[in-house]
Parts: structure tokens; sequence; C-alpha cells
């Protein structure tokens, strides 16, 4: 585990190392807020992501991670072991689903979602760009429910059990979900192919 100090010569932790040290930060956090700080790092690029994967707009997604980390700082007394990822993702599911239920329905923007010149080289890239466009609007069009799933899955980088602690389900039926999921979308992939 390695200390950093900050520019006041505070020492603080540089890295998490696993579910003993997140819960040890956690429970520390309680009584100082500032040691929530390597929480935050380890897991604001994929709140963020996920975020971004449910509302598909970059402002959007960074109110709603901002809002997700501040309710977890205020939730940090409700906390009671365990893995930190599944406890900050129960938040974040929930966050989500109130801002898109009170945000009513939007259409979906899968421009958002796609590779920039920048990101891909060469003439390869309208091919990839269109690929990824094809999968953003297929996606898209998948229930809420199961776009939350491959959501926390693939952006939230969360275990097939850790997505069913965050879900309420039991990993098999987790696994099962997916594996449909998976094989609807690339039936709908191959359809959208052939037209």
């Amino acid at each position: 585990m390695t200390r950093a100090t900050n520019g006041s010569g505070a020492v603080g932790m540089a890295a998490t190392r696993g579910p003993g040290e997140e819960e040890r930060i956690l429970q520390q956090a309680r009584g100082n807020p500032a040691a929530f700080a390597p929480i935050y790092e380890r897991y604001f690029t994929r709140v963020y992501g996920y975020c971004f994967c449910r509302v598909s707009r970059a402002a959007e997604a960074e109110e709603l991670t901002g809002r997700i980390f501040t309710r977890a700082l205020a939730d940090l007394p409700t906390y009671r072991r365990g893995s930190a990822a599944v406890w900050l993702f129960r938040i974040a599911h929930l966050a989500v689903a109130g801002y898109l239920r009170d945000r009513g329905p939007a259409g979906p923007d899968t421009a958002a979602t796609v590779g920039t010149p920048a990101a891909t080289a060469g003439a390869d890239w309208a091919v990839r760009s269109e690929e990824m466009a094809r999968m953003a609007r297929l996606i898209v069009a998948l229930p809420a429910p199961e776009q939350d799933l491959l959501a926390l899955k693939i952006a939230g980088e969360l275990s097939t059990p850790q997505v069913g602690a965050v879900l309420g389900m039991s990993e098999a039926a987790i696994r099962a979900w997916l594996h449909r999921t998976v094989r609807r979308l690339r039936r709908a992939y191959i359809q959208a192919e052939q037209e």
C-alpha cells in the first residue's frame, strides 16, 4: 500500500488494494470524509461510465456522478462491510433509475456513444464508427432493465456476482439474463447487417 502526501503535507492513500482495504477506508471515512478520496479515485471512471451509458449525455452523466458520490458520502453510516463496488453501484443504480424516471422519455442519443476520429486511426475509423453506431442503436432499443444490466457489467466493470448483488438477483439469474440479452443483441446485429 502506498502513501502520498498532498500539497498540505497530509498523508493519504494513493491506491486501494482490495476489499479489506476498501472496507477499512470506508469505515475510516465515517469520521473523516477526506479518507473517502481513494474510493472516489478508484471508482469515479466506472461510475461515470455507467451513468453515461444510461443517460447518453456527458453533462447529465457528470451531474449524476457528482450526486452519486455526494450520496455515498452522506450514506457512509449505512455501509455495513462487504464490497465497496456493490455498495457504491447500488447507490448509482438507484440514483440513475430515479433520474430517468423523473426525466421522462427522452430520445436515444446514439451519437454520444460513438467513437471519434481521435479515438481510432486511419480509414478503419469509418467502419468502426458505423459498427459502433449500429450497436449503440441496438442497445438503446433494449428495454431499460437490459440496458442497465449491460451498463453495470460493461461500463461499471462489475463481476456477475456483483451485478446480482446490486440488482438483488442470484448469480445464476444474472448469467442467464446476460446470455439471453447478448444472444438477442447478436441476432439483431446480424439482422441489421443484412438489411
